[in-house]
């Protein structure tokens, strides 16, 4: 056994006591962000298309083009200011965890989006339904509340 002096000990007791402190408290240290929304798109992310339904919206050098799928909307062609503010409402876009609604509930979306994001592969495939004049989003098989804006910000220009 080591020998420690009387003020050594005491070194050890304090923090032995501190520890346990520490441990009994820790739950109360961590906050609790379930409650709390988070952005679909991280912050400093680069959105390079957005993909609603037939109709595309891609980046072309600093501003935004439409590719419009449904020959019906041709007429109605949005100025680039439009489709500006629609990319900043996705960068925007908040959405919260929810347990009222199933997966089961997007069998017949709304809306199928898809981010195309710089760096990923693959593009982020979102569903949304609307029910009880609330959104729901169906994204990395987990079913979300849309927090902030409305879904009309997010599919119309």
């Amino acid at each position: 056994m080591a020998r420690l002096s009387q003020k050594a000990w005491n070194n050890v007791i304090i923090f032995a006591m501190l520890a346990m402190i520490f441990a009994l408290n820790i739950g109360n240290f961590q906050s609790d962000d379930a409650d709390q929304p988070f952005p679909i798109i991280e912050e400093g992310a680069v959105l390079l298309s957005l993909h609603i339904d037939q109709d595309i919206v891609e980046r072309a050098g600093k501003a935004w083009r439409l590719k419009m799928g449904s020959p019906s909307l041709s007429e109605s062609a949005p100025a680039p200011g439009q489709l500006a503010a629609l990319i900043d409402n996705w960068t925007k876009a908040l959405v919260k965890r929810q347990s009222m609604v199933d997966k089961a509930a997007f069998s017949t979306p709304d809306h199928v989006i898809v981010l195309w994001l710089a760096g990923e592969r693959n593009g982020r495939v979102i569903s949304t339904i609307e029910r009880e004049q609330q959104t729901y989003i169906l994204f990395n098989d987990e079913v979300l509340l849309l927090d902030f804006p409305t879904i009309q910000q997010l599919t119309q220009w």
